[in-house]
């Protein structure tokens, strides 16, 4: 049975299965049963099904992680496609009614995050090169990842590094393919990444200079229930918050109270 005559729910978990493999290097059963909320049996044969789908890079078994490993090649069998469901529905009743500006998808090798990912879960310091845009290309250094983060337009990975001695942002796709990625045990436990556990509250009004009918449109447009919006975010996420709002521009329609 091919991939697109398989129900649509398990349609669902093999592909949740798949950007596990993609992104994480590894799934299990327990990843579809927290996910699904799916029985064990179920769970099997979802990873059965995909197993005989996934006959051109197959996972391997580790009997000791109790855990199956994307193949170092890992070929998706349904490539991640970003698609708002609003403009889905839309779009399918009058396509010629609705366009969409094109956008620049901001690229992550997988099989980078991958590694990444599974140096976080082992808790292990991994070796990269990396790309600094202000300093220029790093010969290697020593990162402990910690955590992925998002802006809503490309991950981040917060780490240690230990060139710094200090918690930094990290781009994934800056890291270059000639990375060794070799992993060593952390020496002495990882200090508090302060930052990361502040939490911020940014609170958002109307850009001054608005008139009156400006500012109630940009309160209708962003739902505005109060004087302010409150948003709240980690410290180390603030800066990402105000660039993609466009709090700095002229153009912004809102700034900080």
């Amino acid at each position: 049975m091919t991939f697109e005559n398989l129900k649509h729910s398990q349609r669902e978990r093999l592909s949740y299965l798949d950007q596990c493999f993609a992104w994480r290097g590894a799934a299990n059963r327990r990843n579809l049963i927290e996910r699904f909320g799916v029985s064990t049996a179920q769970a099997a044969l979802d990873f059965k099904t995909y197993l005989a789908q996934a006959t051109n890079t197959p996972p391997s078994y580790d009997p000791v992680l109790k855990t199956y490993l994307a193949a170092e090649n890992h070929q998706s069998l349904c490539p991640n496609t970003l698609h708002e469901s609003w403009s889905g529905i839309i779009s399918e009743g009058q396509p010629q009614r609705y366009e969409q500006l094109p956008r620049l998808n901001r690229q992550a090798d997988p099989r980078t995050v991958s590694r990444l990912y599974r140096a976080m879960e082992r808790q292990v310091a991994i070796h990269v090169q990396y790309t600094s845009m202000s300093t220029g290309k790093d010969n290697g250094q020593w990162i402990a990842p910690s955590r992925f983060a998002s802006d809503g337009d490309r991950i981040h990975l917060r780490a240690f590094s230990f060139k710094h001695q200090q918690y930094r942002d990290y781009i994934p796709v800056r890291i270059g393919s000639k990375s060794s990625f070799n992993t060593r045990l952390l020496e002495t436990p990882l200090p508090v990444d302060e930052d990361w556990n502040t939490i911020v509250k940014i609170y958002l009004v109307p850009k001054s200079g608005l008139n009156s009918d400006q500012v109630s449109a940009v309160r209708r447009e962003y739902g505005f229930t109060g004087t302010a919006l409150c948003i709240e975010t980690r410290k180390a996420l603030e800066f990402y918050a105000s660039r993609r709002w466009g709090l700095d521009m002229p153009n912004s329609r809102l700034e900080r109270q």
